[in-house]
């Protein structure tokens, strides 16, 4: 008769069967955890787009681009006049930043890893003078950044604060192009040079902590009384909404 197990099998037999489900708990607990934070991400992501890179702030976003790039190249002696700044700001859904979870503690004071490259560009068209008069096309494209940036958000969504912890990582191709005449590389690469510097100038002292950069949506900021955009849009949603419910009836 072949030998009896020992005692003390069947209680071992007993722990490793607890302890596999704690683990499958544990397990549960995860995935429905990085559940809520995808669901954070994607909420914070579509808001991003819907609220800070609507079709309305990315046109103040271009007023403030063409002011940004007149300022930096009035700095250079050898331009005598910039003619004018075209600026390709498209509010792209498929555009929007990845954002990915990294702290919550509240609307107030959250912390995100943010990816962004939208497909927006910037031309710029400048005369001047270097041993001979020059009309110079600029071209920026290709922006990219990333980093781990804090934001803060009033709970209307009427102000939105945003800082990155450390100078992000940033991308800005530039290149220049010579309408008339032929003016020598070195001012083309110097003229490059003050775009990029005076680029990260601004990120480093606007959003950058312990600055801030605060946004303020006009869709979310308090009125007095409504105005008659804010009927006519009022009318359009009602339109809208009719025409859905019409084509759900005729659906059904």
């Amino acid at each position: 008769m072949p030998p009896l197990p020992a005692d003390d099998s069947v209680p071992d037999a007993r722990l490793i069967a607890a302890l596999r489900q704690q683990v499958a708990e544990l397990q549960s607990r995860l995935r429905a955890s990085e559940a809520r934070s995808a669901m954070w991400e994607e909420c914070m992501q579509q808001l991003c787009h819907c609220v800070l890179l609507s079709p309305d702030m990315n046109d103040m976003y271009k007023d403030y681009c063409s002011e940004l790039l007149r300022d930096a190249l009035g700095t250079v002696e050898q331009i005598q006049a910039v003619r004018f700044v075209d600026c390709s700001f498209p509010s792209v859904p498929s555009e929007a930043p990845h954002i990915q979870l990294q702290r919550w503690e509240s609307m107030s004071d959250s912390e995100w890893q943010l990816r962004w490259a939208p497909s927006w560009s910037v031309q710029v068209a400048v005369e001047g003078s270097h041993y001979l008069q020059f009309t110079l096309m600029l071209r920026l494209y290709d922006f990219r950044v990333s980093g781990r940036m804090k934001m803060s958000m009033a709970k209307d969504l009427s102000c939105i604060g945003m800082s990155f912890v450390t100078m992000p990582k940033l991308r800005l191709k530039t290149e220049c192009s010579v309408s008339w005449g032929s003016v020598p590389l070195p001012l083309q690469t110097y003229i490059e040079t003050v775009v990029q510097d005076e680029f990260q100038r601004w990120m480093r002292e606007n959003a950058v902590a312990p600055n801030v950069l605060e946004m303020h949506p006009a869709s979310f900021q308090p009125k007095d009384g409504l105005t008659d955009d804010d009927v006519q849009r009022a009318m359009r949603a009602v339109e809208l909404a009719r025409e859905v419910s019409a084509l759900k009836e005729a659906g059904s």
